[in-house]
């Protein structure tokens, strides 16, 4: 793309309109950034573009700083009904993610993309490991905090990408198209964002729509609307499973994980690894077919799994105090990751449960058979505390209202007996308490640590 003489128009100042911008000034371009929050941060950023040469405006968006912008790239964190959106739209100007911006310009076409409801970060960190020990270059980025735009210097053609992709990045693609792209799973979520679960699979379903036969999908055959979604793709399709025997892709058979590739058959032993959980398993399924789609060594890739280590705020084991274990998974902002870390929890073992937030438009009512197997009491809190006691009171379980993290954990504490766990898996969003699940996590581990 030559982007002299052409007016691009990037909306938000975080990490990625920021990169983003910068990468345009470099090339040329005529840029214009619009924010609609006015902080230090957003006000700092806008001083270093414009002195670069780029038109700004910040704490407000107008129609007269947008219009006649040939090129509108949005930020992930930008919802449909901005302004800036919503003119692009009236007025037909293309839109398009930074993700899309960054494919059209990169060196190489060997993209990894991954996504899914659940699981992305993980998957992507253990793929990133992988390809370091296999000695292959390679740049782990995208949703995982460093935008690909932002990598472009760092990345030549013989440079693996490996690339974390949300929902929000996917929905303005174009023309990007993975090499091999990463389907861990798909859970109601950020209906707030697309306001059906419809939307939210199509949005998914997007990541894979430009591959072609000569590409590769990992899809996850024990979720529904995965193998959907699968139907649908040209892509040469690798399923894993934790259920069912496959002639081709990965499943697990006991303590073993099976591949197959091509009549190539790989055995991996999951004793050992130190990531744990249902959910787990399946990242690590996904993980060794796309290193063994990429020829990396068996016993590097068992090895690698042996070596990783749990990412925090992702059923991350705190403390044992008293006979009593204290998890937290922050990161659980929807009700599919409150499952996954109930049935993660060993057999004979129960849940005092601390859950609440910031809703994001969800249901509640599919948790009650796990609450009602795994969990002996629900401490809530946040704005989300009453719907969920209420969707969820047919699993009989008692539940207790609290103002704080503080209060949640020392309430959890009390009552827990020898054995029992008290696991933080909110299921919501963070943002009616704290700036990010990362912070609350950070709460949730001191005031573990202060507790007698």
């Amino acid at each position: 793309m030559d982007v002299k003489n052409k007016k691009f128009v990037v909306i938000g100042l975080g990490e990625t309109g920021y990169y983003t911008a910068l990468f345009l000034l470099k090339k040329g371009a005529s840029v214009f950034i619009t924010e609609a929050v006015k902080n230090k941060k957003t006000l700092e950023k806008a001083a270093l573009l414009s002195g670069m040469g780029a038109k700004t405006e910040v704490g407000i968006h107008t129609e007269e700083f947008i219009k006649e912008a040939d090129i509108i790239i949005t930020s992930p964190g930008v919802p449909e009904k901005s302004l800036p959106l919503v003119f692009a739209k009236r007025q037909k100007i293309q839109v398009i993610s930074e993700i899309e911006l960054a494919y059209m310009f990169s060196p190489s076409q060997k993209i990894i993309a991954v996504t899914g409801t659940n699981g992305k970060t993980t998957t992507a960190s253990i793929l990133g490991l992988l390809f370091k020990n296999a000695k292959l270059p390679s740049i782990v980025c995208g949703n995982i905090g460093n935008a690909f735009i932002g990598e472009m210097e760092h990345i030549d053609k013989n440079t693996y990408v490996i690339l974390e992709a949300s929902s929000f990045q996917i929905e303005n693609i174009k023309t990007f198209r993975p090499a091999i792209g990463c389907l861990l799973n798909i859970a109601p979520d950020h209906i707030d964002r697309h306001f059906s679960l419809k939307n939210y699979i199509e949005a998914k379903k997007k990541m894979f729509i430009n591959q072609q036969e000569t590409d590769a999908a990992i899809v996850n055959y024990d979720n529904i609307f995965c193998r959907d979604v699968a139907r649908a793709l040209k892509a040469k399709t690798f399923f894993f499973s934790q259920r069912c025997t496959l002639k081709q892709g990965a499943y697990l058979k006991g303590d073993k994980i099976i591949c197959i590739i091509d009549k190539n058959k790989m055995v991996f032993n999951t004793r050992g690894i130190r990531i744990t959980g249902k959910g787990n398993k399946e990242n690590i399924m996904a993980s060794i077919i796309a290193g063994s789609l990429c020829k990396i060594d068996t016993e590097i890739i068992q090895n690698t799994l042996y070596e990783f280590r749990p990412l925090p705020h992702r059923f991350e084991k705190v403390a044992v105090k008293k006979d009593v274990i204290f998890i937290n998974d922050s990161k659980s902002t929807n009700p599919h990751s409150v499952i996954n870390a109930l049935r993660s929890i060993e057999k004979g073992s129960k849940a005092i449960l601390i859950m609440g937030g910031q809703n994001k438009q969800m249901s509640f009512t599919n948790l009650v058979p796990w609450i009602k197997k795994y969990v002996k009491l629900l401490i809530l809190l946040g704005e989300a505390k009453e719907t969920i006691a209420s969707e969820v009171q047919n699993a009989g379980v008692p539940y207790i209202f609290v103002k704080n993290m503080k209060e949640a954990v020392q309430k959890g504490a009390s009552i827990a007996q020898k054995g029992d766990i008290v696991l933080l898996s909110p299921g919501c969003a963070s943002f009616d308490m704290f700036n990010n699940y990362k912070e609350r996590g950070n709460v949730f581990k001191k005031e573990v640590e202060l507790l007698l």
